[in-house]
């Protein structure tokens, strides 16, 4: 008999199958064009079946088609292959989403998880926007919150302090390298460098609560561009209140008004870090590869429909008086290899994920290097003020004003420009902080099912203690120890901006040299910090010569670390990006945020009660060296791709929840004796 054949028909109701055994003629060079397979058009659509049709005829010389699609199995065979809308990656139990352009197509869309109807690609006026944003606030918190209000702290506290020597004599600070304490808390008294360490600490406590109590708010409707504006007005008006300082006895003002910029800024920092994952999935880049993961996939699903169905009706037919059953097999089997596609041909989820963490690296360094770019024009302007103003108090204080101005000028030059990409509502009827910090429950609640995110949350609340702590210990030393004048504090700042913009590109030049993954970026930078703390504080128990004790190692330590804070804060960044579920991004990288914002006081409090025990500033450095130890230890178990896989199967189980209670029908309770007075108008109650 000839092997090409056709078998007798079986069925009922005329739905006849005819089962060649020549290979299927399925060729997947058709989906090669990635517009043709996601093409919205209407005209497409309606013509899908005849072009698919055409497409089988046009490929002669390709073997025919063996089977004769059934009207059972018609539709849902093309319905695989078509869909309306690009969608951005909305992971469903690790299958990708499609939308069938049929309505009685077995794929619904109330089977799936509410996602965007059409998806507007990141546009580069708009990622432009966000980087001049963040050149705004991050040149405050860079420059006012971070040196210039640290160094206004410790004035006022010296100018209304006594000699260190002789608690009897008041300070003269416009003598050369005095040593002043202050009175505070009855007969304590406390250097001005230990003082700031310790409004530091209270500042972050204070920003991490107020931050907890409002940044879920932003996952809805357009507040996260709106509280973006509100908190730049807010840390403008904190900024120019430092003109109130003028004497010792406003010296309370300073520990009012340094935990409230603290607080806009760090907002700020959570609102516009939550636009870095929105950003990297609208990204063009990442939106073709998602197509091209779709695509093949579908062309997947469709293989493993033909390998079904002809394992179920093509060995039945095969088998008969002229074939024996390993004949019948050999068959199919011969049809199978030449009909599926190799896994070698497939672009798989994993090549997606390095599409997207490229991307989020490159945004996130891009966006560091505008960070940089404004925090040395401003850096350099208020060199110039406090030049002209001969490095006086009223100096300093009109600095941290324009870093206020500048702040909220440019936040509103750019907002007609960033686009908001609203979230779903805000529930009605609910109070922002109860509702904020209900999220908030329910994050802590759900890290027990995200294991690997959990552990990079506990290691950067170590480490990022620990960068704080080196930071603010490196500035003290410099100003009370080698005695550092403003402007040459702030041409340390300048040098540190300098070379952090240097070092991000630099690092990420190196990263994509080597392709190297965000994890070992960060490892590596982190032994360069660890490597820099130990030399500040191991040297001075052999020697009094170095570690930290000449004006030459504070300025070749500057450029050291500045080489490396912007790809450490980068890198972080951007695994948190990676980790986080989609659509919880403001209350994740508040959580983030809480954990480098929330520890940032333990460091300088420890390292302050170290000072006041040994009366040495470097001896605090051990402090965060070993933070590095413990949470880069910590950090090393973190499995990127197994929590990416928990994030997906976390925000499917969240939206499956979501549907089925929105399912549940209304309970409507009547009392008993309503229910006895009106028996004709019984209501059913749901218990």
């Amino acid at each position: 008999m000839d092997t090409r054949e056709s078998a007798n028909a079986r069925g009922n109701n005329n739905n006849n199958i005819t089962v060649n055994t020549e290979p299927i003629s399925f060729n997947p060079s058709r989906f090669r064009d990635l517009d043709s397979l996601h093409n919205g058009d209407a005209n497409n659509n309606s013509s899908d079946h005849n072009n698919n049709s055409n497409s089988a005829s046009r490929s002669s010389s390709q073997p025919s088609m063996p089977l004769t699609i059934t009207e059972d199995n018609e539709e849902e065979i093309h319905s695989l292959t078509r869909t309306k809308t690009r969608k951005p990656f909305v992971e469903t139990n690790g299958r990708w989403p499609m939308e069938s352009s049929s309505p009685d197509s077995h794929r619904q869309d109330s089977d799936l998880p509410p996602i965007e109807a059409k998806i507007t690609p990141l546009k580069k006026t708009e990622v432009w926007a966000w980087y001049c944003q963040n050149a705004t606030y991050c040149a405050y918190g860079w420059v006012s919150a971070v040196l210039m209000v640290p160094l206004l702290i410790q004035d006022i506290a010296a100018s209304g302090g006594v000699e260190a020597s002789n608690h009897a004599i008041p300070c003269d600070t416009s003598v050369m390298n005095y040593r002043c304490v202050k009175q505070v808390f009855g007969n304590h008294y406390l250097d001005p460098g230990t003082i700031s360490l310790y409004i530091s600490s209270f500042s972050a406590v204070v920003s991490f609560i107020v931050s907890l109590s409002i940044a879920a708010v932003a996952d809805h409707g357009s507040y996260k561009k709106t509280l973006l504006l509100v908190f730049a007005i807010l840390g403008c008006l904190t900024s120019i209140a430092y003109f109130f300082v003028q004497s010792a006895s406003m010296f309370w003002l300073t520990v009012v008004l340094s935990p409230l910029g603290w607080a806009c800024y760090n907002i700020s920092s959570v609102f516009s870090n939550a636009f870095l994952p929105i950003y990297v999935r609208h990204h063009p880049k990442v939106l073709e590869a998602a197509e091209r993961v779709e695509a093949h996939r579908t062309l997947q699903e469709m293989d493993e429909m033909n390998r079904s169905f002809i394992q179920n009706t093509a060995g039945s037919e095969l088998t008969g008086k002229d074939y024996d059953s390993t004949g019948s097999s050999n068959v199919i089997n011969d049809i199978l290899e030449t009909t599926l596609p190799t896994e070698s041909s497939m672009f798989s989820i994993t090549e997606l994920r390095k599409v997207e963490e490229q991307v989020t690296n490159d945004l996130s360094a891009w966006c560091a290097g505008a960070a940089n770019v404004g925090a040395v024009i401003v850096q350099v302007t208020c060199i110039g003020i406090s030049e002209r103003m001969h490095n006086s108090l009223l100096g300093l204080q009109i600095a941290i004003a324009f870093t206020g101005v500048w702040w909220l000028g440019w936040t509103i030059v750019v907002m007609p420009w960033l686009d908001a990409r609203p979230g779903p509502p805000m529930p009605k009827g609910r109070n922002w902080i109860a509702y904020s910090w209900g999220k908030n429950y329910q994050t802590f609640k759900s890290m027990r099912k995200l294991s690997q995110i959990t552990k990079f949350i506990f290691a950067w609340f170590m480490l990022s203690d620990g960068v704080n702590t080196v930071t603010a210990l490196l500035y003290v030393i410099t100003y009370q120890d080698l005695h550092f004048s403003h402007s040459k504090s702030l041409i340390m700042s300048v040098s540190i901006s300098i070379t952090a913009f240097i070092g991000a590109y630099l690092f990420l030049y190196i990263r994509h040299c080597w392709n190297l993954s965000t994890k070992f970026m960060i490892m590596l930078t982190l032994t360069l910090y660890a490597i820099l703390t130990a030399y500040f504080v191991i040297p001075s128990y052999f020697t009094t010569s170095f570690g930290l004790r000449h004006e030459w190692e504070a300025w070749v330590a500057i450029a050291y670390l500045g080489l490396i804070i912007s790809t450490f804060y980068g890198v972080a960044r951007v695994m948190m990006a990676e980790l986080c579920p989609e659509g919880d991004e403001n209350e994740w990288f508040s959580l983030f945020q809480l954990a480098d914002k929330g520890s940032s006081w333990i460091g300088p409090f420890v390292t302050g009660a170290i000072q006041q025990v040994t009366g040495e500033f470097r001896t605090g450095f051990w402090f965060p060296l070993g933070l590095f130890v413990v949470g880069g230890a910590l950090l090393l178990t973190v499995d990127m791709d197994k929590g990416k896989d928990e994030a997906i199967v976390y925000k499917q189980n969240q939206k499956t929840k979501n549907q089925l209670m929105s399912s549940i029908p209304p309970i409507t309770i009547t009392p008993a004796g309503e229910n006895n007075r009106h028996s004709s108008s019984k209501t059913l109650a749901w218990l």
